[in-house]
């Protein structure tokens, strides 16, 4: 049976921005989105700045929170984690481990 590394969670009620929710190199394993209750939310992360690549974009019903986890290894962003878009969002929780290995990072 492989390790499992520990599980670190970040809470941010952040909107788009040019600084890194979480700094890289990380893997995102699980998120809770809650919506602020006036409509559907969305949340979208990027990798290298608020404007990278869009690695995870995810919506929540209006009232609601979703909670999930990703299969497997989960995302890598490997220049850290950045929100790009938060609409209708109160907070958002992202799950995460520290990863390196090589070839991953430049």
């Amino acid at each position: 049976m492989a390790f499992k590394s520990d599980i670190q969670a970040t809470r941010s009620t952040a909107a788009a921005g040019a600084s890194a929710i979480v700094e890289q190199p990380v893997r995102l394993r699980g998120i809770i989105i809650a919506s602020d209750g006036t409509g559907a939310g969305t949340l979208e992360l990027t990798t290298t700045s608020n404007t990278g690549t869009t690695l995870f974009q995810g919506d929540v019903p209006s009232g609601d929170v979703i909670n999930f986890n990703f299969p497997e290894d989960g995302i890598l962003f490997p220049k850290g984690i950045y929100c790009k878009t938060k609409t209708k969002v109160t907070a958002y929780t992202l799950l995460t481990d520290k990863y390196s290995g090589p070839g991953l990072t430049t």
